[in-house]
Formats: C-alpha cells, sequence, structure tokens
C-alpha cells in the first residue's frame, strides 16, 4: 500500500518507468572513469540515464527508510505521556527534557552536518563504505549512526525508570537527523541530474524531452509525505492494537533494523562515488572554498550568504516557538480533555495524515500559486501562529483539530519551500 502511494505521488507517469530502468536508450556506462580524458566526456546516454535512474532509486529507498524509522519511533509516542506520568516526569522534569534535547540537537545537527559533508572521515571510512558500491559516504555513515543511536535509545528506554527514561532520549537527539541526511541526499542527487544537463545542453534528444525530472521541492515533498503517512500508520497501530510500552518497542526495534537494512542498498550521488584525493589525486577535481562559514555568514557578504543567513534565522524562530509550545501542550491537552495513551495515538495520526497531504499535494500547489517568494513564508508562519493561539485558548476539541489542519499544512508547506531553497543555494552551478 505504501509503495503503490508513493507511485502515484509522482509527478509523471513516466518517473514510474524510470524506476525500472525503462529509458529511451540503454545506459552505456553507468561507472565513474579513472582517466582524466574519459571523465570529461562521458557518454551521454550514459551519464544522463544514470543521473535520472539514480534520482528515481534514491528518492523511493530514501523513502522506504524513513517509513520504517518514523513509523518505528512514532509507536511509542501514544504511550510516553502516561510513562511520564507513572515515573514522576511532571512539568518541569518535561521542559527540562525538552531545553536537554534541543541543546543536544543543536550540536548534534551542527556535527552531523559536518561529518555528512565528508567522505574522508573516520566514520565515511568505516560504517559509510559498508554498503551498495563500496566508496566511503559521509551521508551513508551519519545514516547508519543514526539508526544505531535510535536502537540505542529505545534498548535503554526498557529501563523502567526516570534515569532510564532520560538517558533514552540523549542518543537519538544527538545523533538521529536522517531525515536531514536524506534531504542532503536529495539535493545532491538534483546537482547530479543538473550538471549533466548543463553538459548535454547543446545535444538536445528526446529523451530528455520525453522524461522531465522532478523538481527539488517536488522530491523533497514526497519524501515529507512519507513521513507523514509513518506517522500516520505507527500511532494508528498503537491506538488499534493497544500494546504494552514494552511490546511497542519490541516492533519499534524490528521497524529500525528495517530502516537501517535499506540503507545498505541506497544508491550514492557523484560527489560519494569519486575517489578520495589523497587515493587518487588526479581524478579529484580542486576543492573550492566553502562558502558558508559562521564568519562569512556573519559579515553577509555574498548574495548566498546573506539568503542563507535569512534561512537560519526564520528556521531559528521555527524551531524556539516549536519548542516553547510543546512544552506545555501535552500538559494542556491532559487538563482540558483528559488525553490518554488512545487519544494521543488518533491525534497523532491526524497530524500524520494531515502532513502527508500537506506535502504530497497542497505544498506544491501552494508554491505553483503563489511562487517561492516571501509570500508563501510570511502567510505560512502567520497561520502557524494563529493556529496555535487558537488551539491553546479554546475548550472544543472539534476547534484543536481544525486550528492544526491549519498549522500542520503551514509547516509543511513551509518546510518544502524552505529545503528546496537551502538545496538551490547550495548548489555549485549557482552564481554567487
Amino acid at each position: 500500500l505504501f509503495y503503490h502511494v508513493y507511485i502515484l505521488s509522482l509527478d509523471r507517469v513516466t518517473t514510474y518507468a524510470s524506476l525500472f530502468g525503462s529509458m529511451c536508450k540503454p545506459i552505456a556506462n553507468e561507472t565513474i572513469p579513472e582517466s582524466e580524458d574519459n571523465s570529461k566526456t562521458i557518454s551521454s546516454d550514459g551519464d544522463t540515464a544514470g543521473a535520472r535512474r539514480t534520482l528515481a532509486t534514491g528518492t523511493l529507498v530514501s523513502g522506504i527508510s524513513i517509513f520504517f524509522l518514523i513509523c518505528g519511533l512514532s509507536l511509542t509516542f501514544p504511550q510516553m505521556q502516561s510513562r511520564r506520568d507513572e515515573l514522576g516526569c511532571d512539568a518541569l522534569c518535561y521542559g527540562s527534557m525538552t531545553s536537554v534535547r534541543g541543546a543536544l540537537g543543536l550540536v548534534g545537527t551542527a556535527l552531523i552536518g559536518r561529518l555528512s559533508d565528508r567522505n574522508d572521515s573516520l566514520l565515511a571510512k568505516s560504517l559509510g563504505s559498508v554498503g551498495k558500491g563500496g566508496n566511503n559516504s559521509g551521508r551513508r555513515g551519519c545514516l547508519l549512526l543514526g539508526i544505531i543511536a535510535s536502537l540505542l535509545g529505545l534498548i535503554i528506554a526498557l529501563d523502567d525508570s526516570l534515569i532510564g527514561l532520560w538517558l533514552s532520549m540523549i542518543p537519538g537527539a544527538f545523533l538521529q537527523h536522517n531525515f536531514d541526511v536524506f534531504k542532503s541526499l536529495l539535493s545532491e542527487y538534483h546537482n547530479d541530474v543538473d550538471n549533466v544537463k548543463d553538459k548535454l545542453e547543446n545535444d538536445a534528444e528526446e529523451c530528455e524531452e520525453s522524461l522531465p525530472i522532478p523538481s527539488r521541492s517536488s522530491s523533497v515533498g514526497k519524501l515529507g509525505m512519507t513521513v507523514g503517512i509513518s506517522f500516520m500508520i505507527g500511532p494508528m497501530f498503537a491506538a488499534g492494537a493497544n500494546p504494552s510500552f514494552q511490546s511497542a518497542t519490541y516492533i519499534a526495534i524490528f521497524c529500525i533494523l528495517v530502516s537501517g537494512a535499506s540503507i545498505f542498498i541506497i544508491p550514492l550521488p557523484l560527489a560519494s562515488s569519486k575517489p578520495l584525493c589523497n587515493e587518487k589525486p588526479d581524478t579529484c577535481e580542486t576543492q573550492q572554498s566553502n562558502e558558508f562559514t559562521l564568519s562569512k555568514m556573519i559579515k553577509l557578504q555574498t548574495p548566498k550568504t546573506r539568503a542563507a543567513m535569512t534561512l537560519l534565522v526564520i528556521r531559528l524562530n521555527m524551531a524556539l516557538a516549536f519548542h516553547i509550545f510543546n512544552t506545555i501542550w501535552p500538559a494542556s491537552l491532559k487538563a482540558r480533555f483528559q488525553f490518554g495513551p488512545s487519544d494521543h495515538a488518533r491525534f497523532m495520526s491526524f497530524i500524520g495524515i494531515t502532513y502527508a497531504l500537506s506535502q504530497g499535494f497542497v505544498a506544491k500547489r501552494m508554491i505553483n500559486a503563489l511562487g517561492t517568494n516571501g509570500k508563501v513564508h510570511c502567510i505560512c508562519c502567520t497561520m502557524l501562529g494563529i493556529g496555535r493561539y487558537i488551539a491553546f485558548h479554546t475548550d472544543h476539541l472539534v476547534v484543536v483539530y481544525a486550528a492544526f489542519l491549519f498549522i500542520i499544512n503551514a509547516l509543511g508547506i513551509l518546510n518544502t519551500v524552505i529545503t528546496a531553497d537551502t538545496g538551490t543555494i547550495a548548489s555549485k552551478k549557482r552564481n554567487r
């Protein structure tokens, strides 16, 4: 069911054919040539078809992996509030956990971002070298590290104590950022396709016209829709089966193991497939200095850094608003509507399906109607603020669901726009 929902969400039927290699012309060469002359004169058929197929296959495998990961983790969400109550974790305790989780996430995001960009690190040479292709990959290493962190957190959570509750939060908050890494992978796939189009723009072929490439926002939207579907299925299963926390944890461990297994077969972008400079210097491109260092971004020296700083400020305020609201929201639901595990499960399933529809359908149409300018950002931020205020102060559960319908749609659209903008800014082919 998930597979067919994913296929139906693709932009064109022809992209469905590309998943099975049904291209207009056969792939002439899929390997990375070792000589300098060959690296500059790759067969146009092989380069184009290979980049397209990598994009389609990578998007599919990324969706499968994030589906099982989020589905497994969300199985335990409905029981978390009652579990905190049983262990004596009050509002102050939960607020402190949220603060610590935010601090760990801040440091962990920067660490994982740096490690995922490097293919010569110890992580890339160890975990990142295991899987399809056998090349060192910082992206793959960080994805597997996130799986290990999630498993470790669930195992620690089986300890029925307040200390175990605290310790179980640390590995995932610090090292599990797979959704962000997957979005970086999708951006690199699109960069590869863009580079191929630039090389072959003078040799237009019918095959290139008959197989349009999904946009960045469309690819990110598919990944976000997968997250929404998995976030719906996990709590829905928990509400129907009503398992104990231990049983839900064991099922979550199985789902995360499946997610980790799929990472081994994910195709690598060309940036991760190229040999390292210290291994084969003749095949390496000249490394460019990083334009997005902290000092350069603070000085706002180039249009790219100014755009990146704008997105950082938006993200910072969005995260701050979310954590402030999320600290008081569970206690507010329990006080006003006596929410239990089954109520939380139904509410999370509603959030999941709404986010899936937002990423898969609403976001694309909203962006096409208003463009990617500041109008979308302003409208979505306004809906987030007003919606949360209404949801927190109303005494009617129907109004809460209606408010969150607008909140989740605004969040999905804004996430899609920001991610697409980030990939565009970071693309090497853009002018500074």
